[in-house]
């Protein structure tokens, strides 16, 4: 199963207890053209699609890029020192992400990294702990980076830090995502009873949004069953009020 599909699925079961009000249910994973899953509540048959609610396809390429620098830098530094550290890399949003080099951030990274363990070799506590920071990185995507290493921790963690706007979740984006899942309803509809779809919320600096409220007062054209957003950090779902096709 793909990954996209296998974290959609998961994140399903997570709102699935409150959407079938707590009924038993089972669920399968047929093959197209039914939805994602189908919940088996009291003998009727529910089709959840689910998508994930990213409106920022630049964002989201952008974090995955982050992610795999991250990655590389952590295995290029395992090759030559084996420490458990945790490393934190402020990003530059502002950066041409399009054409980046991921494979030359990553052993620039790597080198900033163990340039500054060996600056801090001759303190008393290297053994045990240390913490670093370096500021003001003459680099186009990398702006700082800190290092911290505990002799009590075993798991080292690359991560990055990515500042952001939290913007009001977007009408006319949302009913788009509606608009296009809608087109396969016919197809979701030949093995279901019916059909709801489930946007999540992932979690991803991409996929945060605020204004909630403001989707409470919006009438969405929505040929589903039941349209909803699963806030995945809060574990709140959110009911988008809706209308026929024919009826708007």
């Amino acid at each position: 199963m793909p990954d996209k599909l296998s974290r959609e699925l998961y994140l399903l079961e997570r709102f699935l207890p409150e959407l079938v009000e707590n009924h038993p249910y089972t669920v399968s994973q047929p093959a197209p053209p039914l939805p994602d899953a189908v919940v088996d509540v009291n003998g009727r048959k529910i089709g959840i699609e689910t998508t994930a609610l990213i409106l920022d396809g630049a964002i989201s390429r952008r974090e995955g890029d982050q992610d795999k620098i991250l990655s590389e830098a952590q295995k290029q530094f395992d090759k030559q020192c084996k420490m458990p550290l945790h490393v934190s890399v402020s990003f530059a949003e502002s950066g041409n992400w399009q054409k980046i080099n991921r494979l030359q951030v990553a052993s620039f990274v790597t080198d900033i990294v163990i340039r500054s363990i060996s600056e801090v070799k001759e303190l008393a506590q290297y053994k045990s702990h240390f913490s670093i920071r370096k500021d003001r990185l003459n680099h186009s995507y990398v702006r700082s980076i800190g290092i911290s290493f505990s002799n009590k921790l075993t798991i080292p963690c690359w991560s990055p830090i990515t500042s952001f706007m939290v913007p009001d979740a977007p009408i006319e984006a949302i009913q788009n995502i509606i608009n296009r899942k809608s087109k396969n309803i016919q197809g979701y509809l030949s093995g279901c009873d019916e059909v709801w779809l489930l946007m999540l919320e992932t979690g991803s600096p991409s996929s945060y949004y605020d204004g909630y409220e403001k989707l409470e007062k919006h009438k969405f054209i929505s040929g589903f069953t039941r349209t909803l957003i699963g806030r995945v950090p809060n574990g709140e779902v959110v009911a988008l009020e809706t209308l026929l096709p024919h009826s708007a």
